[in-house]
């Protein structure tokens, strides 16, 4: 049986986060990470903070950079805040202020919270993450039934956010950037890693699904040269 993984920054291993995770059979990698603590897969990382460092990220202004940056590089990012949430009250001044500073950088990054009690607990929650992702979604864009309209924006961004990994908002982004769908295919690999919410493992997947050659073409190729011959043949008739 192939183990789950994840990938650990280098920094988590005195955590006891890694070691708990490999008892619950998850298999762990360790990599020097830029963004984010653990890295699920390509769309799904998260950050661990303590409550006291969670608590003061909100005040210093670091929480909002750090949600920004897994927002760019991942499309689900999640923060998991461990400790006691009960300790929160004692230490903010104004819990109104503190709250509505939550409620704007998970809807501004569109940012899911966890809370746990101890590293145990984080374990379990990064456990959960990487088992129920391995069952992967149809992407976003393939969900949407294409628009019957005839509005041109509309089946623009249909097309665009149809690529892997590229969800409704970093479609209109590179619309934005580029004009148009033609524009976007025609992009390098390199290019395509320079646009945020893409990044260097999304660009890869795409110039691969745009570059690799389709599976079928022999097969589909073959049954239409059989038809044409067997056409030509009852010509000859």
């Amino acid at each position: 049986m192939i183990l789950p993984r994840v990938i650990a920054d280098e920094r988590e291993r005195a955590s006891g986060v890694p070691e708990r995770l490999s008892k619950l059979d998850v298999r762990v990698y360790y990599s020097r990470l830029v963004v984010g603590d653990y890295v699920v897969n390509p769309e799904i990382a998260a950050e661990r903070k303590s409550i006291g460092d969670f608590v003061s990220s909100v005040y210093d202004g670091r929480l909002f950079a750090q949600a920004s940056s897994l927002a760019s590089s991942y499309r689900k990012p999640y923060i998991i805040v461990e400790g006691d949430v009960s300790k929160i009250s004692g230490m903010v001044k104004n819990l109104a202020s503190y709250y509505g500073a939550i409620a704007s950088v998970t809807l501004a990054y569109d940012l899911r919270l966890m809370h746990t009690a101890n590293a145990d607990e984080t374990a379990q929650a990064i456990a959960a993450l990487v088992r129920n992702s391995r069952a992967k979604p149809i992407p976003p864009g393939l969900l949407q039934a294409p628009p019957k309209s005839k509005d041109e924006a509309q089946q623009q961004l249909y097309f665009v956010s149809s690529l892997p990994g590229v969800g409704t908002k970093t479609a209109k982004r590179m619309l934005g950037r580029y004009g148009t769908p033609r524009k976007v295919m025609a992009l390098t690999e390199s290019q395509l890693a320079m646009i945020p919410g893409v990044g260097p493992k999304r660009a890869a997947k795409i110039a691969h699904v745009l570059d690799e050659k389709y599976a079928g073409w022999q097969q589909q190729e073959g049954a239409e040269q059989g038809k044409l011959e067997a056409e030509e043949a009852e010509e000859d008739e």
